[in-house]
């Protein structure tokens, strides 16, 4: 089974040091940003990581996407808004959403929220889950 891996399962994956299970399997371009942005606020706003280790992270989050295939969700703009839609949920979780759907692949997520929303139409569930 392939899976599709957002931007909190892939940064937990990382800190936990299960990096294996994320080779091979997919995200979306997007997460490269959400992981940056992660990362920004786990240093400057809640002060857990220190500028090294911050920059460390950076480092095995650059690496660990080129494990992984990124999908890109150019060409996907109306569906993804239309889930977003439908669903009552941000642009950002519908295109995860969106593409696990089209592309039949389970999203691996640690918001238990976005899992409840959108497993009547999409297989999701967290890093526990697999194998």
């Amino acid at each position: 089974m392939k899976y599709l891996f957002d931007s909190s399962a892939i940064f937990r994956a990382i800190k936990e040091n299960k990096i294996e299970a994320l080779a091979g399997n997919f995200t979306l371009e997007l997460a490269r940003y959400e992981l940056g942005n992660i990362l920004w606020k786990e240093h400057t706003l809640h002060a857990t990581l220190s500028e090294q280790e911050a920059k460390t992270l950076a480092k095995t989050i650059k690496h660990t996407l080129t494990i992984m295939d990124v999908i890109e969700t150019a060409g996907h703009e109306e569906q993804i808004l239309q889930t977003a839609i439908n669903q009552k949920i941000t642009y950002y979780d519908a295109s995860y959403a969106h593409l696990a759907k089209t592309k039949q692949l389970t999203l691996i997520t640690e918001d238990t929220r976005l899992i409840k929303k959108i497993t009547p139409t999409t297989n999701a569930t967290t890093l526990d889950n697999i194998k």
